[in-house]
């Protein structure tokens, strides 16, 4: 991923933004990075991106309890 990244005076961002007071005249990193809007990404996508992400934490002799863990839970 390609990225920007400057020192500046931070008077230059002024028109821009807003500056807290604690940075105003001071040299500040300013760093442009691409925008990923997570809507536009398909969810087909996300899914495969997610797929095993938790499976570190499965437990094989729970699974197939699974199918009756409401009703015991709420016994």
């Amino acid at each position: 991923m390609k990225f920007i990244r400057k020192v500046a005076n931070s008077d230059i961002l002024a028109d821009i933004m807003e500056i807290p007071e604690e940075l105003r005249g001071k040299k500040v990193e300013i760093i442009v990075l691409p925008y990923e809007n997570m809507e536009d990404v398909d969810s087909k996508e996300q899914k495969r991106r997610l797929r095993g992400a938790l499976s570190k934490y499965k437990n094989e002799k729970l699974i197939e309890k699974e199918n009756e863990a409401w009703a015991s839970a709420v016994m």
